[in-house]
C-alpha cells in the first residue's frame, strides 16, 4: 500500500467515524425536530381550535337561554330578547366555520406521514368533528323552532327538556371527547418530547464521546503508521551516514511496498553501484594510481581526452644487471624477487606524492606534478630518489630469505634519473586500448639520464631544471654536459649526493675537487684534469665520474677534441 493510499485510509476512517457520528446525531435531532413539530404544529393547533369551538358552543347556549329569558312571560324585553338572538345566529355561523376549518385541517394533516398513534386519533377526532357537526345543525334548528314559537302558547316541559337541550348535550359530549383525545395525545406526546430531548442530550454526549475516541484512535493510528514509516527512513539515514564515512557494507532489510520501499530499493540499487564502482577502482588503483583512477573516473574526463600540458618531474629508474641476474634465477624466485623491488621502489614514490606510470620489467617511470603533487613536484621527486637507497639496502638484505640463497646472493644497484619540463598529460592511444600517460621531451630526458648513469658509474642523475628547484634542500654535483645521440643540444647533468645537512664531509670534498677538476678539463688544462680527478680517486677510489674524466683527460691529452667542442660529451645511444 502507498503512502498516499496509507494517508487517505486513515483520513477516511476519520472521516467516516465523524460522518456516522454526524449521521447518528442528525437523525435523533431529526426524531426530536418531528415530534416536536408535531406537538406544535398539529396537536397543539387542533386541541386550541377544539377549545375554541367548545368556548363557542358555551356561548351559544348562554345567548339562546337568554334570547328565551328576555322573550317569556316573567321578563320581556324585546331589545335584549333581539340581540340575544343575533348573539345567538353569529356564534353559530362562527362555530360552523370553525368546525369546517377543522375538518380541513384534519384532512390536510392526514396526507402527510404521520406516526400511527396520531393518524389513529386525527381519525378519531375527523368521525367526532362530524358528530359535532351533525349535532349542532340539529341544536341550532331546534333552538330556533323553539325561539320561532308564540311564548304564550308554549306549554309543556321546560327549556332544558326539549330536543335542543338534548342535542346540545350531544355536541358538548362530543367536543369534550374531542379535547380529551387531543389533550391526551399532547400530553403522551409532551412525555415522548420530553424523552427525546433528553435522548438528545444523550446523542450530544455520545457523539462527544465518538470525538474523543476518534481522536485518541486516530492519533494512535496516526503514530503507528508514522513509526512504521519513518523506521525505514531512519535506516536509510544510518545508510546514508555509513555510506559518508565510507562504509559500503550497509544492509537495507526488504523494503515495503510503497514510496518508501521505492527509495529503500533505489538506495540499495545505489549501494550496489557504489561497491562496483568501489571494486572497479581498487582493481584500476592495483593497476594506476588511485589518483588517476579518480580522474579517469570523474567529472574531468573530457580534459583528460583533450590533454593537458603542465610543468612536471619524470622519475626513471632501471636494476642494474638484471638480466644477468633474472637467468640465475628460476621463474618463481624471479616473480618473487621482481615483485618484491617493486614493492620497495613503490614505496617512497607513494611517501612523496609521486604518481606510478608503468611498470616495463623491472624499470619504473613515474612522475610528479599538479593535480597530484601538492608540494613541490622537483623535491618530492629528488627525496623519493635517494629513498631508494634504503630500499635497495632492505632489498640486499632480504635476498638470501626471498630467494633461498645461503651465498652467493646477487648485488643489487638501481639507477635513476630525474627530468623537469612541459609534458602533455592526458589518455593516449587507440579507440579501443588507451593509456593515461605523459608525453614530452622530458620525459625522453630523464630516461637517458637513467642510461647516463653507467656512462659515468652513478646512481642518480637530474637535469639543470631540476637540480635549480632543489638547490637548498638537496646537495648535488655537476657531472657533465651531455648530448644524445643525433642531438646538438646539451643538457647540464649533475648527481644527487643527498640531503642538504645529512651529505658526509669526505663526500663533499669530493665534490668540491671534482669541480675544479670539470673546470680545467672544460677549460683544456688536461694536465690540471688530470691531476684533479687523480686526487678525487685518491679521496673516494669507487668513484665512477672522477674515473670517467680521468680517462677523458688522458685521451684528450693525446688527442685534443675540436676547437668547437664546448665541453660536451656526446653520447653514443639515444
Amino acid at each position: 500500500m502507498t503512502i498516499t493510499r496509507k494517508f487517505v485510509g486513515l483520513s477516511v476512517i476519520l472521516l467516516a467515524i465523524m460522518l456516522g457520528a454526524a449521521v447518528y446525531t442528525f437523525v435523533q435531532s431529526a426524531r426530536v425536530h418531528r415530534d416536536t413539530a408535531l406537538l406544535v404544529d398539529i396537536l397543539e393547533p387542533l386541541r386550541q381550535e377544539i377549545a375554541s369551538i367548545s368556548q363557542a358552543t358555551a356561548q351559544e347556549e348562554l345567548a339562546s337561554e337568554r334570547a328565551l329569558r328576555y322573550g317569556g312571560p316573567q321578563i320581556r324585553n324585546a331589545e335584549r330578547h333581539a340581540d340575544e338572538l343575533a348573539r345567538f345566529e353569529r356564534l353559530n355561523a362562527e362555530i360552523d366555520a370553525r368546525l369546517a376549518a377543522l375538518t380541513g385541517h384534519i384532512l390536510a394533516y392526514q396526507k402527510t406521514e404521520l406516526p400511527t398513534p396520531v393518524a389513529i386519533v386525527l381519525g378519531r377526532l375527523q368521525l367526532e368533528s362530524e358528530t359535532v357537526r351533525r349535532e349542532h345543525e340539529t341544536y341550532r334548528d331546534a333552538v330556533r323552532a323553539f325561539l320561532a314559537a308564540d311564548p304564550a302558547t308554549v306549554d309543556g316541559p321546560t327549556l332544558r327538556e326539549t330536543t335542543a337541550v338534548e342535542s346540545e348535550k350531544r355536541v358538548m359530549a362530543a367536543l369534550e371527547r374531542m379535547s380529551d383525545e387531543a389533550a391526551e395525545l399532547s400530553a403522551a406526546n409532551e412525555v415522548r418530547l420530553a424523552e427525546l430531548e433528553q435522548r438528545s442530550y444523550v446523542v450530544s454526549l455520545e457523539n462527544l464521546v465518538l470525538a474523543v475516541v476518534a481522536f485518541f484512535g486516530g492519533s494512535l493510528v496516526s503514530l503507528m503508521l508514522t513509526r512504521r514509516m519513518l523506521t525505514p527512513v531512519r535506516r536509510l539515514i544510518a545508510g546514508a551516514q555509513e555510506i559518508g564515512r565510507g562504509n559500503l557494507d550497509v544492509e537495507l532489510p526488504a523494503p515495503q511496498r510503497d514510496e518508501i520501499g521505492q527509495l529503500s530499493t533505489a538506495f540499495s540499487g545505489m549501494i550496489a553501484q557504489l561497491r562496483n564502482k568501489a571494486e572497479m577502482r581498487d582493481t584500476f588503483a592495483s593497476y594506476m594510481d588511485p589518483r588517476v583512477v579518480d580522474r579517469l573516473l570523474g567529472g574531468g574526463r573530457e580534459e583528460l581526452e583533450a590533454g593537458e600540458k603542465r610543468e612536471m618531474t619524470i622519475y626513471f629508474s632501471d636494476l642494474q644487471g638484471f638480466s644477468a641476474i633474472s637467468e640465475t634465477l628460476t621463474p618463481t624466485a624471479l616473480v618473487r624477487l621482481i615483485n618484491r623491488y617493486l614493492s620497495l621502489a613503490a614505496e617512497p614514490i607513494a611517501r612523496h606524492q609521486g604518481v606510478i606510470d608503468k611498470y616495463i620489467g623491472d624499470a619504473v617511470m613515474a612522475y610528479w606534478g599538479a593535480p597530484f603533487t601538492k608540494e613541490d613536484p622537483a623535491l618530492s621527486a629528488c627525496l623519493a630518489a635517494l629513498g631508494q637507497r634504503d630500499q635497495i639496502a632492505l632489498l640486499e638484505k632480504e635476498l638470501p630469505e626471498l630467494l633461498g640463497l645461503r651465498r652467493g646472493a646477487p648485488r643489487m644497484v638501481a639507477r635513476i634519473g630525474l627530468a623537469t619540463g612541459d609534458v602533455v598529460l592526458g589518455s593516449i592511444g587507440s579507440v579501443t586500448s588507451k593509456n593515461f600517460t605523459i608525453m614530452g621531451d622530458a620525459v625522453n630526458v630523464a630516461s637517458r639520464l637513467e642510461s647516463a648513469n653507467k656512462l659515468y658509474g652513478t646512481l642518480v642523475l637530474a637535469d639543470e631544471p631540476t637540480v635549480s628547484k632543489v638547490r637548498n634542500n638537496i646537495e648535488v654535483r655537476e657531472i657533465d654536459l651531455l648530448a644524445a645521440a643525433g642531438k646538438s643540444e646539451s643538457v647540464r647533468v649533475f648527481e644527487l649526493l643527498g640531503e642538504a645537512g645529512q651529505v658526509d664531509a669526505a663526500l663533499l670534498e669530493l665534490r668540491d675537487a671534482f669541480q675544479a677538476g670539470l673546470a680545467a678539463y672544460r677549460n683544456g688544462n688536461w694536465r690540471n684534469a688530470e691531476a684533479t680527478f687523480a686526487e678525487c680517486l685518491r679521496i673516494a677510489p669507487d668513484d665512477g665520474p672522477a674515473a670517467t674524466f680521468l680517462e677523458r683527460a688522458q685521451a684528450f691529452s693525446r688527442v685534443a677534441p675540436p676547437d668547437d667542442w664546448g665541453g660536451v660529451w656526446q653520447s653514443a645511444t639515444k
